[in-house]
């Protein structure tokens, strides 16, 4: 017998989803039933995804305000209801805390926070007025344990982590459910150069489990998140990470 589509009938936009994790789970979603809405920086970008898995594409900064409005407006006119929103865009910079410049720093927070606040405030009304809906920000393992080469980046994150919770306290009473995904080390196009380098070798080292994440073990995570496999759950993290925070 079949499975079921986990997120058959369910409306979803990924931010940052023409590429990388992104695009994984717009893919993943779309074989979960999921009709996808997928948001990138470049419009031909989320395009190629948005074919890809039979959705619709959306172009949007999600640093900026306006773009993030006139977004979700669009949302609203030409497709009512929106059940999921995953706020996965996100960017870093390697550099240790002395070379972080302000407008290194500036850049990270602008994309990583003011980003997932912006779409998460206005994507509210639209869950509320539904009385249903679900939030997952990406967050990172970095936010978890203070990554010491990263530290605009780490604390984007754990700033990540914390609205995930202000946002669940929100949104409890209208059914709508916030929570994060906390990933370590996964090897995606971006990450296998650097797994298979010494650097990347020595992080590898230092996860319990001596090898790499794979896409699927974020992309499944959240899946499980949007789905109504589960109804009892926000505010949380759930960090697939191999074991790492626990050895650092």
């Amino acid at each position: 017998m079949a499975m079921q589509a986990r997120l058959a009938g369910k409306r979803a936009l990924i931010t940052g989803g023409g590429a990388g994790l992104g695009a994984q789970m717009a893919r993943r979603f779309h074989e979960e039933g999921a009709e996808v809405l997928v948001n990138d920086l470049r419009l031909e970008t989320a395009e190629a995804v948005a074919k890809e898995v039979g959705g619709s594409a959306l172009a949007a900064d999600v640093s900026d305000s306006g773009a993030v409005r006139e977004m979700f407006e669009r949302v609203g006119r030409e497709f009512g209801r929106l059940d999921v929103l995953v706020n996965n865009a996100g960017i870093n910079k390697q550099g240790f805390m002395p070379n972080v410049t302000e407008a290194d720093w500036d850049e990270i927070m602008d994309v990583n926070l003011k980003g997932p606040f912006l779409c998460s405030q206005e994507v509210f009304p639209i869950m509320e007025k539904q009385q249903s809906g679900r939030i997952i920000n990406i967050a990172s393992v970095s936010g978890l344990y203070g990554g010491p080469k990263t530290i605009h980046y780490a604390v984007s994150k754990a700033g990540l982590i914390t609205m995930t919770q202000v946002f669940a306290r929100y949104g409890a009473e209208h059914n709508i459910h916030v929570n994060a995904i906390a990933p370590g080390i996964i090897e995606t196009d971006l990450t296998r150069d650097e797994l298979r380098s010494g650097g990347g070798g020595v992080v590898v080292e230092m996860t319990l489990l001596k090898r790499p994440g794979q896409v699927e073990d974020v992309s499944s995570a959240a899946v499980f998140l949007a789905s109504d496999s589960q109804n009892y759950m926000t505010g949380q993290t759930i960090s697939p990470n191999g074991g790492s925070y626990f050895t650092r």
